[in-house]
């Protein structure tokens, strides 16, 4: 696992400066509410490549839907709420912020939707598809830019590859 690398410097070369002013805000709400917050996904990948991505991902150890409740009015976003799997989005003009609680998922049977519970960075990372899409950068003010890398997918998109965890 790869945990350590700071990334921070390289996150706000990458993302625009009307981006970098709404996870400011997002990340200074989630740390006095006593959340962690992460950037995962596809933009940690696409910001290793340095291919422009503006779908951001965000995921709280904590409640994702309260705070999505507080940044809305706080940055003038729409708000949609999918209560059942912990999920909101913030809808600007040109872009959208998701933002969603740490899960674990459980399916009772192929084919339909998830039982979800709350969970740690670690085990939200480890349910994901691909090694490259199960990285995490920490946006809290004690460990800004942190990678947190338990696939491997930093080294995975440094080589190319496209690895498969489940």
């Amino acid at each position: 696992m790869t945990r350590g690398i700071n990334l921070g410097s390289q996150v706000e070369r990458y993302l625009p400066l009307r981006i970098q002013e709404l996870l400011g805000v997002i990340s200074k709400e989630a740390n006095l509410s006593g959340q962690r917050l992460y950037l995962v996904g596809g933009i940690v990948r696409d910001l290793l490549l340095n291919h422009p991505n503006f779908d951001l991902d965000l995921v709280t150890e904590g409640d994702a839907i309260a705070l999505a409740n507080r940044i809305a009015p706080l940055t003038q976003a729409k708000l949609l709420v999918h209560q059942q799997f912990g999920t909101a989005k913030l809808s600007y003009d040109n872009f959208s912020i998701d933002i969603a609680t740490t899960r674990n998922e459980t399916y009772a049977r192929p084919g339909v939707l998830p039982a979800v519970t709350s969970a740690n960075i670690s085990v939200d990372l480890l349910r994901r598809d691909f090694s490259i899409n199960a990285m995490a950068i920490s946006l809290n003010d004690n460990d800004y830019g942190i990678l947190i890398d338990p696939c491997g997918g930093k080294n995975d998109v440094e080589k190319h590859l496209i690895r498969i965890l489940h």
